[in-house]
């Protein structure tokens, strides 16, 4: 290695006094003196103080990896800030994010972002603000899910005054870490410690999906998916990402638009082989509050077997191509992603309070589109046909329930001619009928607006395929007032002035007594739900479908007699043959669920269009 110059040396002499008095000025900062009232005007000295520490962490480390060749492929932590406004409760003054970030050693003009981050850290000026840098770094750990497709958990760091704090943000949960004062010795001691395991330790620690990896030559993220039935690894090069989390909490799940990666590299470039769709998500593995057990890639298998010979319901499922938990290589050998590896070197204790969550990826095809793509109300009941045949057949031939029907779910594609087939995804909720009728208590789960009121109200009749028929009705009221596509939405009412806006950001309990009023009274139907259905072209077939499944004669706390349809009498309601013992409407209901799902799907079929 050449000798530094005089110059050289004066720079790295001068750089080395900058940040010991950056880390100094920090060390001696008095928090305590000032007003925590006062808007924020020491953030900047905590932030440089940062910095500084971790820049004189890197620089050591990385003097001791150049005279070693066991630390050679040792990373080196550097951080970025960047400005930000955001007005939140009391913090409506500019806050400054500032995350830790691998340096590279190159020189380039790019601006870090969010997707060059490590972590996050939120500094607040004094040590009574810690919850509020709590939810701050939250909010910024939020965009490092968003931006980055390889994220599996993340880190980060409070700096409140000079108590700094490491928080591990798990899917359900974060973890903070005891405080460590860098005003005393011992404090900056432990911090030096945590950085250097930071530094030194494997990518997957840090949060990193070592099987998605990015290829900065060829501009595209290569995906790595594990198959349980084989017990191969594929791998597949993305060409979009069709769904990206944008939570800091919850499954993560994120879909990608892929081809399988050719063996020889020369055909990267070839478009040739089909594409398919990835979903890669952290699904517990057992509903939370009950014994329920919920495994999508072996649902998905089931229903790929049990249905793969009816011609009649090709495309209306996602068929499995591949998929198993992701497999991580560990210092110990290849281990199952979830959430106890994640916290592996945590107590027992504390790992014992975390819901565990298991890491799955699939393949699936064809690649569907979401309904509001769709371009007309024929198109849309045609998928709803679709859907709902497929779902009966899943129901009655797979014992499953799927449980989440919503308007994600519900998506379609088209054949070569530019017809639609409407197809049932996320089998994410999905459980076997039998586990159901077993369970003490049935849990809560699905999207909130349209779940049916007794799984709002958490009743305890055991949920079934009349639960899903009802979030149907709910989709469809949701899409006749709001609209499908955007131009119909352009042209409808903001969603704020709709009475069915109820459904939306609300509570469960808030929810159900809305939709029991909209639902069981024949005014209150057609004043709130009917009279706001879209004079768009199409939509008055939607109004009668609907009209159709709310005038079904089943059990009387479903549907309602409208004027314009004749009322059934006793005789006819289906309900007529269950115990009179049995006088809850939802547990009547539930009796003979099959065969009011038999009438239901017989009026979808009617109004279906081919």
């Amino acid at each position: 290695m050449a000798p530094a110059t005089s110059s050289s040396f004066q720079a790295s002499e001068q750089t080395d006094l900058t940040l010991h008095s950056y880390l100094i000025q920090w060390i001696l900062f008095q928090s305590s003196s000032e007003d925590p009232s006062t808007p924020a005007s020491h953030e900047p000295e905590i932030q440089s103080g940062i910095s500084a520490l971790v820049g004189f962490v890197g620089q050591a480390l990385a003097e001791m990896a150049a005279d070693n060749v066991c630390y050679s492929s040792m990373r080196k932590l550097s951080t970025f800030q960047k400005a930000e406004s955001i007005a939140t409760d009391n913090d409506s003054y500019q806050q400054f994010e500032v995350a830790l970030t691998m340096d590279t050693g190159s020189c380039t003009d790019i601006v870090p972002d969010h997707k060059d981050a490590v972590m996050m850290v939120a500094v607040k000026q004094f040590a009574q603000e810690q919850h509020r840098a709590d939810r701050y770094l939250a909010y910024c750990t939020c965009k490092l899910f968003t931006t980055q497709p390889n994220r599996r958990f993340a880190w980060g760091l409070t700096a409140c005054g000079m108590t700094v704090r490491a928080c591990l943000f798990a899917h359900d949960k974060v973890l903070s870490s005891e405080a460590m004062d860098v005003s005393t010795s011992d404090g900056r001691r432990v911090f030096v410690e945590l950085l250097t395991n930071w530094t030194m330790c494997e990518s997957w620690r840090l949060g990193y999906d070592p099987t998605i990896r990015h290829d900065a030559d060829l501009k595209h993220w290569e995906i790595d998916v594990y198959d349980s039935e084989t017990q191969l690894t594929h791998s597949y090069i993305c060409e979009d990402i069709r769904c990206n989390t944008n939570s800091t909490f919850g499954r993560h799940t994120r879909c990608f638009v892929a081809r399988e990666k050719p063996a020889d590299p020369a055909s990267a470039a070839d478009h040739n082989f089909p594409k398919v769709l990835i979903k890669d998500t952290w699904a517990h593995p057992i509903s939370p509050g009950s014994n329920v057990v919920r495994d999508e890639v072996a649902y998905l298998y089931e229903i790929r077997d049990e249905l793969a010979k009816d011609n009649t319901l090709n495309g209306t499922y996602p068929r499995l191509e591949a998929g198993g938990v992701v497999q991580i290589m560990c210092s110990d050998g290849v281990a199952d992603d979830t959430t106890q590896l994640i916290l592996e070197d945590i107590a027992e204790d504390t790992r014992a309070k975390v819901l565990n969550r298991i890491h799955r990826r699939i393949v699936m095809s064809p690649v569907g589109e979401p309904i509001h793509n769709l371009k007309s109300i024929d198109e849309l009941i045609v998928t709803v046909g679709d859907v709902m045949a497929a779902h009966t057949a899943i129901a009655k031939r797979c014992g499953l329930l799927h449980r989440d029907l919503s308007d994600n779910n519900i998506m379609f594609h088209r054949d070569a001619n530019g017809g639609v087939k409407g197809m049932l995804v996320d089998f994410d909720n999905a459980c076997r009928i039998a586990d159901m009728e077993n369970a003490e208590q049935p849990d809560c789960v699905g999207t909130l607006p349209f779940m049916s009121i007794g799984n709002l109200e958490m009743s305890g009749v055991k949920r079934t395929v009349l639960d899903d028929w009802e979030s149907l009705i709910y989709i469809l009221c949701w899409l006749g007032t709001v609209g499908i596509s955007q131009a119909d939405q352009d042209s409808a009412k903001a969603v704020r002035d709709l009475p069915i806006k109820s459904w939306h950001r609300n509570s469960a309990t808030n929810i159900a007594n809305s939709k029991r009023q909209f639902m069981h009274d024949e005014g209150f139907f057609v004043k709130h739900i009917l009279q706001h259905i879209l004079n768009a072209q199409g939509f008055e077939e939607l109004r009668k479908l609907l009209v159709s499944y709310v005038t079904t004669p089943w059990a009387i706390d479903m549907g309602i007699a409208l004027s314009e349809v004749p009322t059934p009498s006793d005789t006819q309601f289906l309900d007529r043959d269950v115990d009179p013992a049995i006088t809850d409407s939802f547990a009547r209901r539930a009796e003979i669920a099959g065969v009011i799902a038999d009438e239901l799907l017989g009026v979808t079929q009617k109004f279906r269009t081919p």
